[in-house]
């Protein structure tokens, strides 16, 4: 595609003031400088069968009754997945491998029931959280290995998370890897958990396999990998990638690799942005499988043809994504001779999906290489041979942390000196993102004081009330005559009592996805008050004023009622109360066809269980 030049310092400029719902941030885990090259091989763990492929793009993940992979034929495993892993015949040493996964488990098993076109999940909730970082690894030609991971991120612990709980783990797998039988070959793993069945918002796992190793190439290579949990919604998320200088001439080779949960196929507008600031220029990340404006559409996919062989190898891996991809280093070159430094910018409008891990390996300059011993953080691997010398290791401790220094052997003396010591600082580690919401202005007479909540800004009515009291909250808002007629007219595409029935299948997946993302959005625990789902009309912090703006409601013809939150001194006003999600969905979607209510949002108040 064509570079998008600068005008798009206008994106740049939004881009910087937005950030994403970023539950650990994302920083540098490893970096190398090192004559060599990067692998990933995964697979998923949830399907539509245990082991056949599964190539239909035309559903989401939400609408599969989902059941483990399972294609080991061990009694020992209760899920199982393969991927081949082939390095080149001249690798040399494995420096780094390590194996993530990652899977939404809220219940073991979720139900979905069907009742008057509405859709009920109900499962078992997996309160035995020390079981998700624990798997087994199977290398090629050897058998299973208990492996303990590290937990990243587990979103059951956390409230905008909890629906559906996904989570992320992580081992170093090198001394694995180093002391195998053979390198090349299968990889098998087994027992990672994930919820199987229905659940609101849909279930997706997978894992992934990223593998550093040394090998001649032309030029010495920058490696660097970063994790953290981010959900990127319609706020983008930006990593910074720095610490390296390409060639000073000639074409350079670069590589991004990236991995996440929830991606879906048949949902669109998501990207992967890579921009230059110093060039004014950014490109849209593509591939022969991947679309620029739909890049996470649950798929593995990779520009090396050597490591794509899976079991199962289906198409669509349903919500989990893991992609490599080249960049060019024609015209539309982001990243050329002498660059410092880019950005990786990640946005979606329509899907969400959780990022989890990413990696970046460039081709830099030798001046650059053999000067960077001095400079290197704690957390980078020097590599300083030469591709083509035998070469001997040498570990030392600093700082707590380990760098490698590989020199070449130097013959014919017998006594080779021991090369000093190396300073290394600290490590730069930045945080990519930072998450922020919106807090809910003010009006002049009194401050709010702002729930970690996404909220409308209150409305000042101005009407002598001083002799009105507030109302206690109804437990329910009867439909006005207004109301009642909307639901009933066929102004709207679709109404509570025929939702599912009204769906075409290619509208069904965008429903779902509204779904999703209005559950997730705004949520509260609010003592005394009534658990569900509000439909908000508006947001005061003077009780006068809500008042006098349900009573202009009422005026016009709609009924409504006042929800208190007396420790935060915020009063909602709401049209509509439920417990169950569709029917506050679909009152939501049909008032925001009237001016009173274009700012409508729902509003999820008490509710843990799902």
């Amino acid at each position: 595609m064509k570079s998008l030049l600068w005008p798009c310092a206008i994106v740049f400029a939004m881009f910087s003031v937005s950030y994403a719902q970023d539950a650990v941030p994302f920083k540098t885990q490893k970096a190398f400088y090192i004559y060599g090259e990067a692998v990933a091989i995964g697979n998923n763990i949830l399907s539509k069968d245990a082991t056949k492929p599964y190539n239909d793009h035309r559903l989401t993940n939400d609408d599969i009754d989902m059941v483990y992979v399972d294609i080991d034929k061990d009694d020992t495993t209760f899920s199982s997945s393969s991927a081949t892993l082939q390095l080149p015949d001249n690798h040399k040493n494995i420096a780094y491998a390590v194996l993530y996964w990652s899977a939404t488990y809220s219940y073991k098993k979720g139900t979905r029931r069907e009742e008057n076109s509405q859709f009920f999940f109900r499962g078992e909730r997996q309160r035995n959280r020390s079981v998700i970082s624990k798997i087994k690894l199977k290398l090629p030609g050897d058998n299973y290995k208990n492996i303990t991971g590290q937990v990243l991120f587990d979103g059951a612990k956390e409230t905008s998370f909890a629906l559906n709980s996904p989570y992320v783990c992580f081992a170093d797998v090198t001394k694995h890897l180093q002391s195998a039988k053979q390198v090349n070959g299968e990889y098998t793993i087994g027992n990672i958990n994930a919820t199987e069945g229905f659940v609101a918002g849909g279930s997706a796992a997978g894992w992934m396999l990223y593998v550093v190793y040394e090998t001649p190439t032309k030029k010495p290579k920058y490696i660097t990998t970063f994790n953290g949990f981010t959900h990127v919604g319609s706020d983008p998320v930006i990593i910074n990638l720095k610490d390296f200088k390409t060639p000073e001439k000639g074409k350079t080779s670069t590589d991004i690799t990236l991995a996440a949960l929830e991606g879906d196929s048949a949902l669109t507008d998501d990207e992967c942005v890579i921009a230059n600031s110093q060039l004014q220029k950014v490109w849209k990340l593509k591939s022969e499988n991947r679309v620029h404006n739909n890049f996470f559409s649950s798929q593995i996919t990779s520009s090396n043809k050597d490591n794509q062989q899976r079991l199962p190898n289906s198409d669509n891996t349903l919500g989990f994504d893991i992609a490599s991809v080249t960049l060019p280093n024609n015209k539309d070159a982001i990243i050329t001779n002498n660059t410092e430094k880019v950005e990786l910018i990640f946005n979606t409008k329509q899907d969400r999906f959780y990022l989890f891990f990413t990696a970046f390996q460039t081709e830099i300059s030798e001046d650059y290489f053999n000067k960077i011993e001095s400079k290197a953080s704690s957390n980078s691997v020097v590599f300083s041979s030469h591709k083509s010398l035998p070469m001997v290791e040498m570990q030392m401790d600093l700082d707590k942390e380990d760098a490698i220094i590989k020199k070449p052997i130097i013959r014919p003396p017998k006594v080779v000196t021991p090369p000093k010591p190396l300073v290394i600082p600290n490590p730069k580690v930045q945080p990519v993102t930072v998450v922020t919401v919106n807090p809910v202005i003010p009006l002049p007479e009194q401050d709010i004081v702002s729930e970690p909540l996404v909220l409308r800004q209150p409305v000042k009515i101005i009407e002598n009330t001083d002799n009105q009291k507030v109302n206690s909250v109804f437990l329910e808002v009867s439909a006005s005559k207004i109301q009642h007629e909307m639901l009933v007219s066929g102004d709207v595409i679709i109404a509570s009592n025929t939702y599912v029935k009204a769906l075409k299948l290619e509208d069904k997946p965008l429903e779902t996805q509204a779904f999703k993302l209005l559950l997730e959005k705004n949520t509260a625990q609010i003592e005394g008050v009534k658990k569900g789902y509000y439909v908000i009309n508006k947001l005061f912090s003077i009780p006068k004023n809500a008042i006098a703006w349900q009573n202009h409601l009422r005026d016009s013809g709609y009924a409504s009622e006042i929800l208190n939150d007396d420790q935060q001194e915020l009063y909602y006003v709401y049209v509509f109360h439920t417990e169950n999600f569709y029917d506050a969905y679909m009152q939501h979607k049909i008032l925001l066809n009237k001016s009173l209510f274009k700012d409508n949002w729902v509003f999820k108040v008490n509710m843990t269980e799902y």
